[in-house]
């Protein structure tokens, strides 16, 4: 859906892109993670022509982006943003509505859409559809940057270190629903973060980079059993790359099917982290597990939690 060839972007004397080549397949979550000035806002960037690239291509769905007049462009692609950038004279449901009023759609249309995505991200429209922006917490904001970057259907959603401001627990609570919503829409996301917990919890594919060049692209799983360099070990923590390896690896991954044991089942599509919190919780050695798609239930042992 998105790829890079061959991308520079350079301002000045700075490259903030070297010659990065990547693409993000159709329906994933791709996260560009590094430190700050390892050009992956610049990056990003480059997919809605907010830069340009000084060599290379950008193509999204196919068609290299340097051939479509801008506004067209960006119709077809959400972007959220730190600082969300909200209207705040506007109600919540014409924030979302801002670019299918700019297309013309139908009133109803508009109303039926608006009412739809502002239940996808968890807010009421009845309670929340009339507000106004400082009439609602930092985690609603966002919601609502969600949802109006979502409003038009658009086949590619940016984001660009979206909930870098805010508290842990209401950033863990939008991680949660942009997974659930990824999940339900099956929209191409690119997702900037220097947060590794965050880019190993949302991701599918994490690209690592860093002084504007690719280090790595891959599952979060893959990079922390084969970091490509020193460079990648380090910026995962080094020493912590297997405590972080718990929250790639899904608890099905490990759990034995061929045994069973009675309580409360963990759900196999929870990362390892889970289990291990319920053990020490618990002081159990042993937990059943159930996979909620087939029904197949099984255990998760702690010497399960070994790499392999």
């Amino acid at each position: 859906m998105i790829r890079f060839e061959g991308v520079t972007k350079t301002f000045g004397t700075l490259r903030a892109v070297d010659d990065v080549s990547l693409a993000v397949e159709p329906g994933t979550l791709c996260a560009l993670l590094g430190p700050s000035g390892s050009g992956k806002s610049t990056l990003l960037r480059l997919v809605n022509r907010l830069v340009e690239p000084d060599a290379g291509r950008v193509l999204v769905g196919g068609e290299d982006i340097a051939g479509l007049p801008r506004v067209e462009l960006r119709r077809r692609i959400g972007y959220v943003i730190q600082s969300i950038g909200l209207f705040p004279h506007w109600s919540v449901r014409r924030n979302i509505a801002t670019v299918p009023r700019l297309i013309g759609w139908p009133r109803a249309r508009i109303r039926v859409r608006t009412d739809e995505l502002m239940e996808l991200v968890g807010l009421d429209p009845g309670q929340h559809g009339a507000r106004y922006p400082d009439e609602l917490s930092g985690g609603q904001q966002q919601r609502v940057g969600v949802a109006r970057a979502l409003a038009a259907d658009p086949d590619v959603l940016l984001m660009d270190e979206p909930f870098g401001a805010v508290d842990p627990p209401t950033r863990r609570g939008l991680q949660e629903s942009l997974i659930a919503i990824q999940r339900r829409t099956g929209k191409t996301v690119l997702f900037v973060t220097h947060d590794v917990e965050e880019a190993i919890r949302l991701a599918g594919t994490i690209a690592v980079l860093a002084h504007g060049k690719l280090l790595q692209l891959g599952p979060p799983a893959e990079i922390l059993r084969r970091p490509a360099s020193e460079e990648v070990a380090n910026f995962f923590g080094g020493p912590l790359l297997g405590l972080h390896l718990l929250q790639a690896t899904m608890i099905a991954d490990r759990a034995d099917f061929t045994d069973t044991q009675e309580g409360e089942p963990l759900d196999a599509a929870a990362p390892l982290e889970t289990a291990l919190a319920r053990m020490i919780s618990e002081r159990a050695l042993r937990l059943p597990v159930i996979d909620r798609a087939s029904g197949r239930r099984g255990v998760i042992a702690l010497t399960d939690m070994v790499a392999r």
